[in-house]
């Protein structure tokens, strides 16, 4: 017997955070989560979980969470309204901006809180279909979507994902990730550094990054130059060309381009490749032997790839080494996850330079349009100029560039809303801050992790308590607004469709449940009733598809190693010199979570927002630890604290992102100090990867002086 919805006793559950989605047992007592620990019957995460999942019911019992729809009444100052109030005058609103200006003066912003919900953030995609609106922002363009083109690319669809086979491998190469602090990104893996120490015993795991990274510091760390990820691997794949290491069978039977790229790579020259990234010619070649000695080999990148001038280049050329290298397709390398759902062991078109920013013309990717041009969106009168703005758990203001121009677009807004659990720095300008639910208050499914499955896991959970306060799930807010505009959620399935001409509204959850009862899961036996009898979760007994070229979606059949975008973007690499000066880069606490969980004092406490800086350029500067220093470029500056490090390359600085509270309504998070450093991103077309739309958030030129004493 378990206890039901908001019962005392222990639930089994699993955390919303990012895409381990650990299991966690979440103690009740009088209605309120008041504990939380790793599940150890869990079979994925076999009772690990970081220090935000067992911190979590933190936020959902937090003082200075919003439970009831709040309105502004001044600049800065809310009170508390009736939801029929709120809905009415939101729907009224919004009807009247789409009628006079057309869908596309409403735009969207889609942060990280609700991104593993699945009512909330499929209802959202759903809402905004509904409303007729192409503006979609969020933070895809400050993470994922250089991954996303190259997967263009390279197989035709962006959410084609080529994922390490961590449980296997020999041999591994990270490039730009961190995964012993990010949990691992694009890849379902809960017990990560379990995994990796176990390939370091079996033959090693390199860290390329500039920085000596937690990940790095425990296996073999290459330090590499800002942004010249691409010049290793170009040279890497020379090598492999040269050598007679590349796999000519797999290239020739699987690939399209490969003689183009290869052509391509006479180009490159070993000593200009060791001069771009501080990297001896030998020790590049030695990486690119070491890489195929055993098939069991494999690269990964995140984050440290894909917010550069070239990241949408350096993340094709890391699948392209795997490809070039025979690390794909089979066990111990890189494939396609494993299909779960009905239709995820097919190719599916679509998701790039769909719609066209209106500000640079930028395409959008997976439907994200670049968010460094949102600011100039709001501001820059003409057709489609936006007038609304709708944010789902996101906070622009700390989380994407534009500063002080992005400041002035939010107070311009005909009609702001904030779909969170907070009001924010940026939700201090919304209109509305309607409450939405924490994980605790919600069923679900592990959404998110299906596209990055090697080892297929199900686990679904009832929710834990009853919603707090006034707090409703999104989904049925959203429902309510379109209600009151005469519209309805469009039918994404043709079982949907039938419920609404019965009268009905099925929720995105069981929509997803309808995909697994069709899908490979589903001919298992799986199903949501199913796994109620197994609240831990169940590893999925589903044969990996090694490489399946069903998931190709070019109408060749094959992966594509060549195309035009990517000769212009090798051109416009080997056309640019380096950039001098210091480069910043930014960083993340194992207790962070893009600032949203900043109130949670157990977290947020022992985080010091520093600029960390090595010795020789502190010397340079005249610095030294605790001393208080001006971070500058162009676009503005930043006063900073000054830690001195040596793990970093000499001329890099690195600070945590999402720092710089102050205006919102979370008293701990406001105490928290540090800047916001996106202050130093600019906004425009000209801070933009041209191709993915992606902010140049890493590797960026800055300044550095001390700061005058008071």
């Amino acid at each position: 017997m378990r206890p039901a919805t908001g019962e005392d006793g222990d639930h089994v559950t699993f955390c919303r955070i990012c895409t381990a989605v650990c299991g966690l047992v979440a103690t009740v007592e009088d209605g309120k989560v008041v504990r939380a620990r790793p599940d150890p019957d869990n079979p994925s995460s076999q009772g690990h979980a970081c220090v935000k999942g067992i911190s979590y019911h933190a936020v959902t019992h937090d003082p200075d969470r919003v439970t009831r729809p709040m309105k502004r009444v001044a600049p800065g100052r809310f009170e508390p309204v009736g939801w029929d109030e709120a809905l009415n005058d939101i729907a009224r609103r919004l009807s009247a901006i789409i009628a006079e200006h057309g869908p596309d003066a409403v735009a969207s912003y889609q942060g990280n809180p609700p991104a593993y919900a699945t009512d909330g953030m499929t209802g959202f995609r759903m809402f905004l279909k509904a409303l007729g609106t192409t503006k979609i922002y969020g933070a895809g363009s400050q993470d994922t979507n250089a991954r996303f083109t190259a997967n263009w690319v390279l197989y035709g669809s962006p959410l084609t994902i080529d994922v390490p086979d961590v449980n296997n491998a020999d041999f591994m190469i990270i490039f730009g990730a961190n995964p012993l602090v990010s949990n691992g990104s694009l890849i379902f893996t809960p017990r990560v550094r379990h995994q990796l120490d176990a390939v370091a015993a079996r033959g090693g795991v390199v860290v390329v990054d500039p920085r000596c990274s937690e990940t790095a510091a425990r296996y073999e760390h290459v330090a590499i130059e800002p942004n010249s990820d691409c010049w290793l691997m170009l040279a890497m794949l020379r090598t492999l060309a040269e050598e007679g290491l590349a796999d000519e069978a797999f290239l020739a039977a699987r690939c399209a381009g490969w003689p183009e790229l290869r052509a391509a790579l006479t180009g490159i020259e070993f000593a200009e490749a060791a001069r771009r990234t501080g990297i001896g010619v030998d020790a590049i070649k030695a990486l690119a032997r070491r890489l195929v000695a055993s098939p069991r080999s494999v690269c990964y990148g995140r984050v440290g790839i894909c917010r550069g001038p070239y990241a949408t280049l350096a993340n094709f050329l890391l699948s392209a080494l795997n490809m070039v290298g025979g690390t794909f397709g089979h066990e111990g390398g890189s494939t396609f996850a494993t299909p779960v759902l009905a239709g995820s062991d097919r190719a599916t078109t679509g998701g790039y330079d769909e719609v066209r920013s209106r500000i640079g013309n930028f395409p959008s990717v997976t439907q994200f349009l670049p968010s460094a041009v949102m600011p100039d969106d709001i501001l820059e009168p003409g057709p489609g100029q936006v007038r609304a703005l709708l944010s789902l758990g996101g906070n622009v203001l700390l989380a994407a560039p534009g500063g002080e121009r992005l400041r002035r677009g939010l107070e311009q807004l005909e009609l702001s809303v904030s779909f969170d659990l907070y009001i924010n720095e940026a939700g201090s300008y919304a209109d509305y801050v309607l409450p939405g639910l924490t994980f605790y208050e919600r069923a679900d499914l592990p959404m998110v992790p299906f596209m990055s499955m090697v080892q297929p896991f199900l686990q679904y959970t009832e929710p834990v308590i009853a919603p707090v306060g006034e707090a409703r799930s999104e989904f049925d807010t959203f429902c309510a607004i379109l209600g009151r505009m005469g519209l309805r959620m469009p039918a994404a399935s043709p079982e949907e469709a039938a419920a609404q001409a019965a009268g009905g509204q099925m929720r995105p959850l069981e929509v997803l449940d309808g995909a697994i009862r069709q899908g490979p899961a589903g001919a298992a036996g799986w199903s949501i009733d199913r796994l109620r009898d197994h609240p831990h979760g169940a590893m999925l007994d589903i044969p990996i598809p090694w490489g399946n070229p069903d998931k190709i979606a070019h109408a060749d059949g094959r992966i594509h190693l060549w195309d035009d975008l990517i000769a212009g973007e090798l051109d416009r690499l080997l056309a640019t010199p380096p950039a001098k000066g210091l480069k910043l880069l930014s960083r993340r606490d194992i207790r962070s979570h893009n600032g949203w969980l900043h109130n949670v004092d157990r977290l947020v406490r022992s985080q010091k927002p520093t600029l960390h800086i090595h010795p020789d350029d502190a010397a340079a500067h005249d610095l030294a630890d605790g001393d208080r220093a001006i971070l500058s470029n162009r676009f503005g500056e930043i006063e900073v604290e000054v830690e001195v490090n040596a793990d970093h390359l000499r001329g890099t600085v690195s600070y945590p992102h999402c720092f710089g509270h102050g205006s919102g309504g979370w008293q701990r998070a406001n105490r928290a100090g540090g800047a916001n450093i996106n202050i130093l991103l600019g906004h425009g077309p000209d801070v933009v990867e041209a191709v993915s739309g992606t902010t140049l958030m890493d590797g960026i030129s800055v300044e550095l002086r001390a700061a005058q004493p008071a």
